[in-house]
Protein backbone atom coordinates (compact mmCIF):
# COMPACT_ATOMS: atom_id res chain seq x y z
CA UNK A 1 0.00 0.00 0.00
CA UNK A 2 2.68 2.50 1.05
CA UNK A 3 4.91 1.85 -1.96
CA UNK A 4 1.94 2.32 -4.31
CA UNK A 5 1.13 5.64 -2.61
CA UNK A 6 4.77 6.70 -2.77
CA UNK A 7 5.03 5.85 -6.46
CA UNK A 8 1.72 7.60 -7.17
CA UNK A 9 2.85 10.78 -5.40
CA UNK A 10 6.19 10.63 -7.24
CA UNK A 11 4.57 9.87 -10.60
CA UNK A 12 5.06 13.35 -12.16
CA UNK A 13 8.78 13.20 -11.34
CA UNK A 14 9.24 9.44 -11.85
CA UNK A 15 10.97 9.67 -15.27
CA UNK A 16 13.48 12.13 -13.80
CA UNK A 17 13.95 10.00 -10.67
CA UNK A 18 14.66 6.89 -12.76
CA UNK A 19 17.08 8.81 -14.99
CA UNK A 20 18.88 10.20 -11.93
CA UNK A 21 19.16 6.70 -10.49
CA UNK A 22 20.78 5.41 -13.67
CA UNK A 23 23.21 8.34 -13.81
CA UNK A 24 24.09 7.91 -10.14
CA UNK A 25 24.87 4.24 -10.63
CA UNK A 26 27.36 5.17 -13.36
CA UNK A 27 28.83 8.23 -11.65
CA UNK A 28 29.16 7.17 -8.00
CA UNK A 29 32.82 6.40 -7.20
CA UNK A 30 33.43 2.74 -6.41
CA UNK A 31 35.26 3.02 -3.10
CA UNK A 32 37.07 -0.04 -1.76
CA UNK A 33 36.61 -1.69 1.63
CA UNK A 34 38.91 -0.47 4.37
CA UNK A 35 42.46 -1.81 4.29
CA UNK A 36 43.51 -4.26 6.96
CA UNK A 37 42.55 -7.65 8.37
CA UNK A 38 38.93 -8.66 8.82
CA UNK A 39 39.59 -9.88 12.36
CA UNK A 40 41.72 -8.80 15.28
CA UNK A 41 41.73 -7.97 18.96
CA UNK A 42 42.05 -5.21 21.52
CA UNK A 43 44.04 -6.07 24.64
CA UNK A 44 42.33 -5.78 27.99
CA UNK A 45 41.14 -7.63 31.06
CA UNK A 46 39.67 -11.10 31.16
CA UNK A 47 38.24 -13.29 28.43
CA UNK A 48 37.75 -11.30 25.22
CA UNK A 49 34.29 -10.03 24.42
CA UNK A 50 33.60 -11.47 20.94
CA UNK A 51 32.20 -8.95 18.42
CA UNK A 52 30.99 -9.55 14.87
CA UNK A 53 30.02 -6.70 12.51
CA UNK A 54 27.93 -8.08 9.65
CA UNK A 55 26.21 -6.59 6.62
CA UNK A 56 26.71 -4.51 3.49
CA UNK A 57 29.56 -2.19 2.47
CA UNK A 58 29.57 -0.36 5.80
CA UNK A 59 30.36 -3.62 7.63
CA UNK A 60 33.74 -3.74 5.86
CA UNK A 61 34.48 -0.03 6.10
CA UNK A 62 33.82 1.28 2.60
CA UNK A 63 34.47 5.02 2.75
CA UNK A 64 37.52 4.98 5.04
CA UNK A 65 41.14 3.95 4.56
CA UNK A 66 41.73 1.52 7.42
CA UNK A 67 39.81 -0.96 9.55
CA UNK A 68 40.64 1.15 12.61
CA UNK A 69 38.51 3.95 11.14
CA UNK A 70 35.60 1.61 10.27
CA UNK A 71 32.65 0.52 12.40
CA UNK A 72 34.35 -2.58 13.76
CA UNK A 73 37.48 -0.68 14.79
CA UNK A 74 35.57 2.10 16.54
CA UNK A 75 33.10 -0.25 18.24
CA UNK A 76 35.80 -2.61 19.56
CA UNK A 77 37.84 0.27 21.01
CA UNK A 78 34.77 1.86 22.57
CA UNK A 79 33.82 -1.37 24.31
CA UNK A 80 37.34 -1.63 25.71
CA UNK A 81 37.37 2.01 26.85
CA UNK A 82 33.98 1.58 28.52
CA UNK A 83 34.68 -1.72 30.29
CA UNK A 84 38.41 -2.36 30.23
CA UNK A 85 37.60 -5.73 28.70
CA UNK A 86 39.65 -7.44 26.03
CA UNK A 87 37.79 -7.55 22.70
CA UNK A 88 38.04 -10.02 19.84
CA UNK A 89 36.49 -8.58 16.69
CA UNK A 90 35.69 -9.55 13.12
CA UNK A 91 33.90 -8.02 10.14
CA UNK A 92 31.92 -9.77 7.40
CA UNK A 93 30.21 -7.82 4.65
CA UNK A 94 29.56 -7.47 0.94
CA UNK A 95 29.31 -4.11 -0.85
CA UNK A 96 25.97 -3.85 -2.62
CA UNK A 97 24.34 -6.60 -0.54
CA UNK A 98 20.65 -6.54 0.25
CA UNK A 99 19.43 -8.50 3.28
CA UNK A 100 18.64 -11.42 0.98
CA UNK A 101 22.08 -11.35 -0.63
CA UNK A 102 23.74 -11.12 2.78
CA UNK A 103 21.90 -14.27 3.80
CA UNK A 104 22.95 -16.21 0.71
CA UNK A 105 26.46 -14.84 0.12
CA UNK A 106 27.88 -13.47 3.38
CA UNK A 107 26.36 -15.66 6.07
CA UNK A 108 27.95 -18.89 4.74
CA UNK A 109 31.38 -17.26 5.19
CA UNK A 110 30.82 -16.62 8.92
CA UNK A 111 32.50 -19.23 11.05
CA UNK A 112 30.09 -21.12 13.29
CA UNK A 113 31.43 -20.18 16.71
CA UNK A 114 29.92 -18.34 19.69
CA UNK A 115 29.90 -14.52 19.75
CA UNK A 116 28.85 -12.09 22.46
CA UNK A 117 27.46 -9.30 20.30
CA UNK A 118 26.62 -9.03 16.60
CA UNK A 119 26.01 -5.71 14.85
CA UNK A 120 23.88 -5.97 11.70
CA UNK A 121 24.30 -3.11 9.21
CA UNK A 122 21.85 -3.50 6.32
CA UNK A 123 19.08 -1.70 4.48
CA UNK A 124 20.66 0.86 2.15
CA UNK A 125 20.78 -1.54 -0.78
CA UNK A 126 17.25 -2.76 -0.12
CA UNK A 127 16.21 0.89 -0.48
CA UNK A 128 18.19 1.30 -3.71
CA UNK A 129 16.56 -1.88 -5.03
CA UNK A 130 13.17 -0.53 -3.89
CA UNK A 131 12.43 -3.78 -2.11
CA UNK A 132 9.03 -4.08 -0.45
CA UNK A 133 9.10 -3.54 3.33
CA UNK A 134 7.44 -6.91 3.91
CA UNK A 135 10.07 -8.70 1.82
CA UNK A 136 12.85 -6.79 3.59
CA UNK A 137 11.60 -7.79 7.05
CA UNK A 138 11.14 -11.40 5.89
CA UNK A 139 14.72 -11.47 4.58
CA UNK A 140 15.98 -9.95 7.83
CA UNK A 141 14.11 -12.55 9.88
CA UNK A 142 15.71 -15.35 7.88
CA UNK A 143 19.09 -13.69 8.27
CA UNK A 144 18.72 -13.24 12.02
CA UNK A 145 17.81 -16.92 12.33
CA UNK A 146 20.92 -17.83 10.37
CA UNK A 147 23.12 -15.56 12.47
CA UNK A 148 21.66 -16.99 15.65
CA UNK A 149 22.50 -20.50 14.48
CA UNK A 150 26.10 -19.51 13.66
CA UNK A 151 26.84 -17.29 16.64
CA UNK A 152 25.27 -19.22 19.50
CA UNK A 153 22.24 -18.87 21.74
CA UNK A 154 23.81 -16.23 23.98
CA UNK A 155 24.83 -13.75 21.30
CA UNK A 156 23.15 -10.34 21.49
CA UNK A 157 22.14 -9.31 17.96
CA UNK A 158 21.69 -5.58 17.41
CA UNK A 159 20.21 -4.36 14.10
CA UNK A 160 21.03 -0.78 13.15
CA UNK A 161 18.18 1.21 11.67
CA UNK A 162 17.94 1.59 7.90
CA UNK A 163 20.30 4.35 6.68
CA UNK A 164 18.45 7.62 5.96
CA UNK A 165 19.14 8.00 2.24
CA UNK A 166 17.13 11.20 2.25
CA UNK A 167 20.15 12.91 3.86
CA UNK A 168 22.86 11.58 1.52
CA UNK A 169 24.66 14.41 -0.37
CA UNK A 170 25.42 12.16 -3.38
CA UNK A 171 21.73 11.89 -4.21
CA UNK A 172 20.21 14.70 -6.28
CA UNK A 173 16.65 15.89 -5.84
CA UNK A 174 14.00 14.57 -6.34
CA UNK A 175 15.75 11.17 -6.11
CA UNK A 176 16.96 11.98 -2.60
CA UNK A 177 13.47 12.66 -1.25
CA UNK A 178 12.04 9.61 -3.01
CA UNK A 179 14.66 7.22 -1.60
CA UNK A 180 14.45 8.97 1.77
CA UNK A 181 10.76 8.13 1.95
CA UNK A 182 11.53 4.53 0.95
CA UNK A 183 14.18 4.38 3.72
CA UNK A 184 11.66 5.53 6.29
CA UNK A 185 9.17 2.89 5.14
CA UNK A 186 11.66 0.03 5.49
CA UNK A 187 12.95 1.37 8.80
CA UNK A 188 9.45 1.66 10.25
CA UNK A 189 8.74 -1.92 9.22
CA UNK A 190 11.99 -3.08 10.82
CA UNK A 191 11.21 -1.21 14.04
CA UNK A 192 7.65 -2.57 14.28
CA UNK A 193 8.42 -6.20 13.48
CA UNK A 194 8.41 -8.76 16.28
CA UNK A 195 12.01 -9.75 17.03
CA UNK A 196 12.53 -12.62 19.41
CA UNK A 197 16.23 -13.09 18.72
CA UNK A 198 17.37 -9.54 17.93
CA UNK A 199 17.09 -5.91 19.00
CA UNK A 200 16.39 -2.86 16.85
CA UNK A 201 18.73 0.12 17.33
CA UNK A 202 17.39 3.50 16.17
CA UNK A 203 20.20 5.70 14.87
CA UNK A 204 19.17 9.36 14.74
CA UNK A 205 22.30 11.39 14.05
CA UNK A 206 22.19 14.93 12.60
CA UNK A 207 23.67 14.17 9.18
CA UNK A 208 26.31 16.84 8.61
CA UNK A 209 28.58 16.83 5.52
CA UNK A 210 31.59 15.87 7.67
CA UNK A 211 29.97 12.50 8.40
CA UNK A 212 30.21 11.45 4.74
CA UNK A 213 33.12 10.12 2.70
CA UNK A 214 34.21 11.81 -0.52
CA UNK A 215 31.53 9.94 -2.47
CA UNK A 216 28.76 11.60 -0.44
CA UNK A 217 27.24 8.18 0.21
CA UNK A 218 29.35 6.16 2.66
CA UNK A 219 30.45 7.28 6.13
CA UNK A 220 33.66 9.16 6.80
CA UNK A 221 35.87 8.22 9.79
CA UNK A 222 33.82 10.66 11.89
CA UNK A 223 30.61 9.20 10.47
CA UNK A 224 31.58 5.69 11.54
CA UNK A 225 32.64 7.00 14.95
CA UNK A 226 29.31 8.71 15.62
CA UNK A 227 27.43 5.66 14.36
CA UNK A 228 29.45 3.35 16.62
CA UNK A 229 28.83 5.65 19.61
CA UNK A 230 25.10 5.45 18.99
CA UNK A 231 25.10 1.66 18.68
CA UNK A 232 27.21 1.27 21.82
CA UNK A 233 24.85 3.54 23.77
CA UNK A 234 21.91 1.45 22.56
CA UNK A 235 23.65 -1.80 23.53
CA UNK A 236 24.36 -0.44 27.01
CA UNK A 237 20.80 0.84 27.42
CA UNK A 238 19.46 -2.61 26.50
CA UNK A 239 22.03 -4.22 28.84
CA UNK A 240 23.52 -6.28 26.00
CA UNK A 241 27.05 -5.64 27.26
Amino acid sequence: MYHRLLNTLALPALPLILAQGRRLDRALPRLLPARGPRSGSVDGRGEPLRVLVFGESTAVGVGVDTVEQAMVGHFARMIHLHSGRAVSWEAAGLPGATAGAAFSSVLPLVEATPRDIVLVLLGANDVLARNHAGAFVSDMQALIGGLRARTGGNAAILMSSVPPLGTFPALPQPLRSYLGAWSRWLDLALARAAWRDAHYAPVRIPMQPTLFADDGFHPSPLGYQRWAETLLACALRLKLL
